[in-house]
């Protein structure tokens, strides 16, 4: 995942609405040097991911009396490398930011701060006074995350790691809390030779 920050900023730049297409990725890690998910694998799947969204009838039913309270969750990461929170969190937030990005897309999501950054920013914001619980609130009824999981395989001269990367929309209250609404995938293999590797 090294300077994928760096080149996050490529891919914040594709955000521009009415643009789920996304960015070319010829000019984008064409040097690769590892086998680890990088800025290009994050536009490529924040893309498809958001394309997938917009065309999913069961979240059209879902959205057409009234706006989905989403929470936004980090990536939960099961490969073998160490991805940051910070770095996780982009991987999500760059879809949040293509679904908001469209016009027609805004009256039927309603993006809820996580708890742990609400109490945050209200302590940043109200040092002294005597404020409510943090039930008060919008209460997210769905949350949006993702769970990364990988094969790594490794010999003398080569490596390669199949990844795949699930996104979901989970229900977090009511009688079917827990389920799952949605879910759309991201499948990728990355070959390199071992001298290569960092």
């Amino acid at each position: 995942m090294r300077h994928i920050v760096a080149a996050a900023l490529v891919a914040i730049a594709c955000m521009t609405p009415g643009l789920l297409s996304g960015c070319s990725s010829q000019a984008v890690n064409v040097d690769a040097r590892t086998t680890f998910l990088n800025a290009d694998d994050m536009v490529a799947m924040t893309d498809q991911m958001a394309q997938a969204i917009v065309g999913d009838p069961f979240i059209a039913q879902a959205s057409a009396n009234a706006p989905l309270k989403i929470v936004i969750k980090p990536v939960v990461n099961e490969t073998n490398e160490i991805i940051r929170d910070n770095r996780k969190e982009l991987f999500v937030q760059r879809l949040r930011g293509l679904l908001a990005s469209k016009q027609v897309l805004r009256n039927r999501f309603t993006w809820v701060m996580n708890r742990e950054d609400f109490e945050k920013l209200r302590r940043q914001e109200f040092p002294e006074a005597t404020l409510g619980p943090s039930e008060d609130r919008i209460q997210p009824d769905y949350a949006l995350w993702a769970h990364f999981i990988a094969d790594t395989s490794a010999s003398r001269n080569r490596r390669s790691d199949t990844y795949l990367c699930q996104y979901k929309l989970t229900r977090l209250s009511g009688p079917e809390a827990g389920g799952t609404i949605w879910t759309g995938q991201y499948e990728v293999s990355k070959h390199i030779k071992k001298g290569l590797l960092d």
